[in-house]
This record gives C-alpha cells, sequence and structure tokens, in this order.
C-alpha cells in the first residue's frame, strides 16, 4: 500500500461517526445545476414578427389590453398563422403546420365557432380541422377549466396553447397564493410538453399598459418571456399591437390593421391623421404628457423643463434625460415602483396617472428601457 493510499484512508477514518455533508437535498439541488458544459435544448421559437423571433416553446407568453381592444383579433392571427405561412406580419418558422389548442373561458358558445368558421377557416382556406383543438369551457367552474386544460395539453400535444382568459381559472386575480401556483404549473407544463402558452389578460382599469389585471397579472409580468398590448387607435378603425416586453428578441415596430368587409384583418398603415374626439373635434397631436394648461405646466419643478420660446404650439417639453437620470442616480437598473416614486417627487408630479403618460413618453424616446432582472421582475434601465 502506497503512503497516498494510507493517508487517504486515515482521512476517512478521521471523520467515521460524523453527519455526511451530502444530504438527500443537495444531490436533489445538484440535479439543476448549471455549468458552461450543461447540454440543453436549443430555444425554439414558433414566429417571427418583423423578422424578429417570438412565441418560444417552452415558455409563457402574455396577450393584454383594455377590453373590446383586439385581444381576441391577435389570438386568431396566431392561430391561422399556425396554418398558413405568412399572416400579416407574423411568419411560421417551421414548414409544417402547427397543432392548437384553443382554450375559451368566457366567450359564448356561438361566438367561439363564429370566429373559427367566420374568420379563421376563412383566414387560411378552410384547412384546420386536424389541427385544431378548440374548446369553450365557460359552463365550468375554474377547478375543472385548469383540470380539463392539464389534460387538454397532456393528451393533445399542442404546439401552441391560447387561454383567453387565464382569470378564469382562479378564484381571484387577486389571491396570490393561487396565482403563483397557477402560473408556476402553466411554466411546467409549457416545459414538459415543448409548447408555448400563451395566456390573455386584461389591464387593471387605469389602462396603464405595464399594470396587468390583479395579483395574476404582476405574476405574468414576471414570468412570462414576452408581453403584447393590443389596443384600438382613438378615433378611428385601426387596431395596433405592440411588444411591450420580451426576455431576448426586442420587436420595436408596431403591427397596424383593419378589419374589411368579410371581417378578416388586413394591414394598414400607421393612422397619420389628427384624431377628433367624441364631439368631432380635432385633438391635439402633441404628445399626452404635453397636453396641459401653462398654469398646470407651473406646478412642475421647473428645473426638469425645456421651454421653446416663440413656438406657439409647442412652448415646453420635458428634460427626459435630465430626470430620469437624476431619479436612477448611480443604480443600473431600478424597481419601476422606486422609480415612479422617486421620479414623482422629482418633478412634484401628483398624479400617477399623468406619471404614466411621461415614462410612456421617456420610453419611446429611449431614454429609458424596460427589461428583467435574474430574478424575473421588472425593472427600469438607461441604455
Amino acid at each position: 500500500m502506497t503512503a497516498e493510499s494510507k493517508s487517504l484512508i486515515q482521512e476517512e477514518l478521521s471523520h467515521s461517526g460524523e453527519e455526511s455533508p451530502i444530504t438527500p437535498e443537495l444531490i436533489t439541488l445538484d440535479t439543476f445545476r448549471i455549468t458552461t458544459e450543461t447540454e440543453v435544448p436549443e430555444e425554439e421559437y414558433l414566429f417571427r414578427l418583423f423578422d424578429k423571433p417570438c412565441f418560444p416553446r417552452r415558455d409563457i407568453s402574455a396577450i393584454t389590453g383594455a377590453e373590446k381592444c383586439g385581444k381576441t383579433l391577435f389570438t386568431t392571427m396566431l392561430m391561422a398563422c399556425c396554418i398558413k405561412k405568412e399572416v400579416l406580419e407574423l411568419e411560421r418558422i417551421n414548414e409544417e403546420a402547427l397543432k392548437i389548442m384553443w382554450y375559451d373561458t368566457e366567450q359564448s358558445t356561438s361566438t367561439t365557432k363564429g370566429i373559427l368558421s367566420d374568420r379563421i377557416a376563412k383566414m387560411v382556406d378552410g384547412e384546420l380541422d386536424t389541427h385544431f383543438f378548440v374548446f369553450n369551457v365557460r359552463p365550468c367552474d375554474y377547478e375543472e377549466r385548469l383540470e380539463m386544460l392539464i389534460t387538454g395539453i397532456e393528451s393533445y400535444h399542442p404546439d401552441l396553447v391560447i387561454i383567453d382568459n387565464i382569470s378564469d381559472l382562479l378564484p381571484s386575480i387577486n389571491d396570490g397564493e393561487a396565482s403563483v401556483k397557477l402560473v408556476d404549473q402553466l411554466m411546467q407544463l409549457s416545459s414538459e410538453h415543448n409548447c408555448n402558452i400563451s395566456v390573455v389578460i386584461h389591464l387593471n382599469k387605469s389602462g396603464e399598459k405595464r399594470n396587468l389585471r390583479g395579483w395574476l397579472g404582476t405574476e405574468i409580468l414576471h414570468k412570462a418571456f414576452e408581453v403584447y398590448h393590443c389596443e384600438q387607435v382613438y378615433g378611428t378603425e385601426v387596431f395596433s399591437i405592440e411588444q411591450t416586453l420580451s426576455r431576448k428578441y426586442r420587436v420595436s415596430q408596431n403591427i397596424y390593421y383593419t378589419i374589411d368587409n368579410e371581417g378578416l384583418p388586413c394591414l394598414v398603415n400607421k393612422p397619420d391623421t389628427q384624431p377628433r374626439d367624441a364631439q368631432g373635434k380635432f385633438m391635439s397631436t402633441k404628445p399626452e404628457a404635453y397636453q396641459m394648461s401653462a398654469d398646470k405646466m407651473k406646478t412642475f419643478n421647473q428645473d426638469y423643463i425645456l421651454r421653446h420660446l416663440g413656438d406657439n404650439r409647442h412652448p415646453w417639453e420635458w428634460n427626459l434625460q435630465q430626470l430620469f437620470g437624476d431619479a436612477m442616480g448611480s443604480r443600473a437598473m431600478m424597481g419601476c415602483e422606486d422609480l415612479k416614486k422617486t421620479v414623482m417627487q422629482l418633478a412634484k408630479i401628483k398624479r400617477p396617472g399623468y406619471y404614466e403618460k411621461v415614462f410612456d413618453l421617456a420610453r419611446q424616446q429611449g431614454v429609458i428601457k424596460q427589461t428583467l432582472d435574474k430574478n424575473g421582475r421588472v425593472v427600469v434601465i438607461t441604455p
């Protein structure tokens, strides 16, 4: 026996009787360890939007917006694109058609059937029965809906699952524990069955794009790979689709479309006409953040106001670079609520609704950008 072998044996004997540091929990933890040598499945996406990959398998996507603003119209485009190679600005990546499971929880059966027969079937020239698994479960309670959803995914193995509306799978959208459990279940199902699960959820009553309804909406915002916001352009017959959040491929362009005489979506340009209000009067084309009286503007912190002397149409604007730069200070990123509180204090903004208009303007101009931190929380960074 070599001296080295004797040394190893003595080392083992010296620890005899001691509790091993290798516990069952540690063994389980190590099965989830990721190293540079770990083999993982290559990311696979179902579609491209403006040539950017989107709607990944093994993940969740979210579709939101106010009521009657085109959310279901967008889901019909996704479903049609599973059969037809291109639908508006969407393009299916695989050559083979995809299987779809549409799980409708809130519309009447006649509405679901009408959308399937009169819209989707026309968009794909009638070829959909072997690829579509459509269920209307509005008559069921939330527990039955969730149980049958899981059964359907396990049985039919769809590539794309659309749940419209995810809120109907819970007793309350403000039940925090149930919301976390539901989103975790959907994430596991998408991974286990190699599909994308796209969920439709309304916005809060404030209508703010990033404010998904209830605790459930907050949990979805944290966990979803991407979020799409649907709305009808004010004063027009045009609808828009905007990607407001993505973990990887940011789509900076919006889809603009309208509904033709056959009830089908068709592409249009972004409306460039001056909108009118309900009384038919022309509305201002200025950003909403600047649509206020001069007296109101004077209540803000003037250190963050830029004046344009002699320009009666645009006499002032926010110094967004300075305002958000001061709010973030030396921090590389900042939580949305912390940033909101800080900016409102600095600028002397009193109403949260008005802050959202300033925030949107800063985001549109590239002063700030929303992303997700390593824990999946929505944060703001300066590009």
